[in-house]
């Protein structure tokens, strides 16, 4: 579609000829050609870039759609050869190279190449990338503008049950023996159930990724976290914020790269003003370009200055938000909160001659916190599958293959790629 005199166009695409049954792709070997249909993965779309009224089109293994001297074949590296001016025709495109001459398809060998003028076969379909019920591309358009973005219902009822039932069962709400906490955090879960080693290779992040980062990503953890939010309101004295591996371990001066990993946090729960104590700020550069500032090293005036920034995560069942690079994150926001609240109302009391039963009021009043039952309603679970680039060490170690015995050939390639 055309906007303010410009072309966009999703970031996403399936090339597909206007006359001919072919789609444009570019193999695993770096070779252009035409298919008859792309494949169910995603792996045949290309990611698009528009540079004022030009195009450059890259595979998710990173090649670029080149004419570089007359023909038609990729680059690792984009240039003046692999950009293309984008003349519309209707709803479809031609794509004119820095020769002069238009991209073009033809039945026989070599099925694309380059022709003089742009006549019927010269002219292409772009079809956007649809997964799970989702444009891949419009998620990927906003995670490079702004390095987060939340996308609803991607979990149905039961694949939230099934996950829910494996965090229990490998301790992940905790128990009766364990003492109580604002939180139960278990890790290391991409080799202890399908359903978890299904969440790391979904299709739709694996696409963002891969397309995002690199196409080499490895998985780093799953992990749960169940946050019980009248333990913080009521037992936590101070909010701490914290960042994901691999920024979380570093030491002066830190990690460079913003750019290094990716988070998909799911969330099992809805979270709402009644049980969210979870809250998120971006990470600021302490150079002014280069260099995230992480909460571990930085002063007290420096934490206080980025969270006054920060937002409340509020998020539906069955959502997950996804962000790059290293954001603060804390769900122990509101701590201590109940009793800022009710030294209010002691206060009130000790002014006006009540002091005494001000204080047994407390004393009750304390003791019956302590010894209540959580409430299932105020611990929220979420569930994190962290990503890295491929030169980076993980943070769990790598499970047994016969972990993924039970899962299809399919998740299994995607594991041995993540986990290789």
């Amino acid at each position: 579609m055309s906007r303010r005199g410009q072309i966009s166009i999703d970031k996403i695409v399936a090339v597909r000829s206007s006359v001919l049954p072919l789609y444009v792709i570019i193999r695993n070997d770096g070779s252009v050609t035409a298919v008859d249909e792309v494949s169910e993965d995603g792996n045949d779309f290309l990611t698009t870039k528009m540079i004022g009224d030009q195009i450059c089109f890259r595979s998710i293994r990173g090649d670029y759609l080149s004419t570089e001297g007359g023909k038609v074949s990729s680059r690792r590296y984009c240039s003046a050869d692999e950009r293309f001016a984008v003349e519309k025709r209707d709803t479809q495109y031609a794509f004119r190279a820095r020769s002069g001459k238009y991209l073009s398809v033809m039945d026989r060998h070599p099925y694309v190449s380059l022709a003089a003028s742009a006549d019927e076969t010269e002219v292409f379909q772009l079809f956007s990338l649809m997964m799970c019920g989702v444009n891949v591309g419009k998620h990927l358009e906003v995670l490079e503008r702004s390095s987060s973005v939340m996308i609803d219902g991607v979990l149905d009822d039961e694949q939230v049950e099934e996950l829910r039932a494996a965090i229990i069962e490998n301790g992940g709400c905790g128990g009766a023996e364990a003492p109580k906490s604002h939180e139960v955090r278990v890790s290391g879960l991409i080799g202890r159930g399908d359903c978890f080693a299904g969440l790391a290779t979904h299709p739709v992040i694996l696409q963002l990724v891969r397309r995002l980062l690199s196409p080499s990503v490895k998985i780093s953890d799953v992990e749960s976290c169940r946050t019980d939010a009248e333990f913080v309101r009521k037992e936590l004295e101070v909010t701490s914020w914290n960042v994901v591996h691999p920024y979380s371990s570093v030491d002066f001066p830190g990690v460079v790269d913003p750019r290094i990993n990716f988070t998909a946090t799911w969330f099992l729960d809805s979270l709402d003003a009644t049980n969210s104590t979870w809250a998120w700020a971006k990470a600021p550069h302490a150079d002014g370009a280069h260099l995230p500032m992480l909460p571990q090293l930085s002063s007290p005036e420096e934490v206080a200055a980025v969270i006054k920034t920060s937002k409340p995560i509020i998020a539906n069942r069955g959502s997950v938000w996804l962000y790059i690079g290293p954001m603060w994150l804390s769900n122990s926001v509101g701590a201590a909160s109940f009793w800022k609240d009710y030294d209010a109302q002691t206060r009130y009391k000790h002014l006006s001659g009540q002091k005494e039963q001000a204080q047994q009021t407390f004393r009750a009043l304390t003791d019956a916190q302590r010894s209540a039952p959580q409430k299932e309603e105020l611990c929220p679970i979420v569930l994190q599958t962290n990503y890295v680039r491929e030169y980076v060490a993980s943070r769990d170690p790598t499970p047994c293959s016969a972990a993924f015995a039970n899962l299809s050939e399919l998740q299994r390639r995607e594991l041995e790629s993540l986990l290789a």
